[in-house]
């Protein structure tokens, strides 16, 4: 922020860049100037207002509606080289296949609510194990027919560890359950030979996810994290309570960042590095978030989750956790899936598309705005806005808001320097930007206040 002293009493300011992004946390009559009381669908990265994350439509989904998608990797033996199968889950249970040359349907592998998947080297071929919390497991080698296990608990979050899958249930949510040893599909607990499971009863509350990370697994609980230690024998495994939350922990949140887990609660966004745990984007205010989805990519944690309203997802949340940089975007999203080096969105009413820096969703561009706080310039009297500057490429709305009232100017974005006179006055003062077209690119706002 640049202050300049103009004749007869009067200051220009200028906003070289908007990279100081938004900040919820404080009331917006004591945010510095150059900070935003809200941005939706901007990306500030550079220090332009640009187009933020969107969700585009692809030629491999198109219009399908869909549950859960995900993409099975497996070495194919007769061409001595890996395929990749994309699957996914429709609205009506059925699970479809499509290694490249249209979808089929999977005979078999049916499930009342939306499948998760992870891949194993089982008997010595690559298989996909699929489960939901109200349905037995489903196997998949990519040639054979599709094998129900009719002995697995109805999984609600799964983990590969040391060649035995840990998993939480939806019939016994105060136990870890485990496979055989090399044999994810043995649940058989009547024996210690096979599988078997842990009991965690206090006051942290039911297991809602488990994770495979630095080398242990880890357990997520409602209201805290366990460690859960199993390097050989079953019994030999033992369970260590590491964190107690100040609030409630969203599973859907839970993931694996590198090298620390990234997890929403109802006190914020944290960061877990095995040990501890460490308040994360404390600018963005957080609504309760049952629903809360995630995957990690490129160094990106991707979360969908609440910002406006309790309930159903409202806004997505890109966190650059290396260049510590964030992105919000206002999009429905019920679920974010990772499909090899993609991030598809299924949105509420069942449709799928990739998430990218389009600024659309599924072809209609978003409304992107930044908002400034309130200015008063510490002078408690009237104020005039003289003249307002921008720089825009793709035409924008610019409001300039004094003591509440708004004053609208349509502004032609040819990439160069436009200007305003609004002679709005008030005691305090704000600017915001709307723009509706794609591409949009924003640099600079400059403005004349005369007291």
């Amino acid at each position: 922020m640049n202050r300049i002293k103009m004749p007869r009493g009067g200051a220009r300011h200028l906003i070289r860049t908007f990279g100081a992004n938004v900040d919820m946390r404080f009331d917006d009559a004591v945010l510095p100037e150059g900070s935003a009381a809200k941005i939706s669908n901007f990306n500030v990265r550079s220090g332009a207002l640009t187009d933020g994350y969107g969700i585009e439509e692809t030629a491999l989904f198109g219009d399908r509606k869909v549950r859960s998608a995900w993409r099975f990797r497996r070495y194919d033996p007769n061409k001595e080289e890996y395929e990749d199968c994309d699957m996914y889950c429709d609205e009506e249970g059925r699970v479809h296949y499509n290694r490249g040359s249209g979808w089929e349907v999977l005979e078999g592998a049916e499930f009342t609510s939306a499948p998760e998947a992870v891949e194993y080297r089982l008997y010595g071929d690559d298989s996909v194990l699929m489960t939901s919390p109200t349905d037995k497991m489903c196997v998949w080698d990519g040639v054979n027919a599709v094998r129900r296990i009719a002995d697995s608990p109805y999984i609600t979050s799964m983990a590969i560890h040391y060649e035995r899958m840990f998993a939480t249930t939806a019939g016994e949510q105060s136990a870890v359950y485990f496979s055989d040893d090399l044999d994810p599909t043995n649940w058989n607990v009547s024996t210690i030979a096979d599988g078997g499971y842990i009991r965690l009863l206090d006051e942290r509350g039911r297991l809602i996810k488990v994770a495979d990370f630095l080398n242990y697994v880890y357990i997520f609980r409602e209201y805290g994290i366990s460690r859960l230690t199993a390097y050989s024998a079953q019994e030999d495994f033992y369970v260590v309570n590491l964190y107690v939350a100040g609030g409630r922990i969203y599973g859907g949140s839970v993931c694996p960042c590198g090298d620390v887990v990234m997890l929403l609660g109802s006190d914020g966004l944290h960061s877990f590095d095995g040990y501890s745990v460490t308040n994360k984007l404390k600018a963005v205010k957080f609504l309760p978030s049952p629903n809360a989805s995630a995957v990690f990519l490129g160094g990106k944690y991707y979360l969908a989750a609440c910002t406006e309203r309790e309930g159903d997802n409202d806004t997505l949340v890109v966190c650059d956790l290396n260049a510590n940089t964030f992105t919000l975007s206002k999009l429905p999203i019920k679920r974010l899936c990772r499909l090899g080096d993609e991030v598809y969105a299924v949105t509420h009413d069942g449709r799928i598309g990739k998430v990218t820096e389009c600024g659309e969703l599924f072809g209609t561009p978003l409304v992107k705005v930044w908002e400034s706080g309130e200015l008063d310039m510490q002078v408690p009297e009237l104020k005039t806005v003289s003249s307002v500057t921008v720089r825009s490429e793709g035409d924008i709305t610019l409001a300039v808001i004094t003591d509440g009232k708004v004053k609208e100017y349509e502004i032609r974005g040819s990439g160069g320097l436009a200007r305003i006179k609004p002679t709005a006055a008030g005691r305090t003062i704000s600017f915001r930007i709307t723009s509706r077209e794609k591409n949009s690119r924003i640099r600079r706002l400059g403005y004349v206040i005369r007291s």
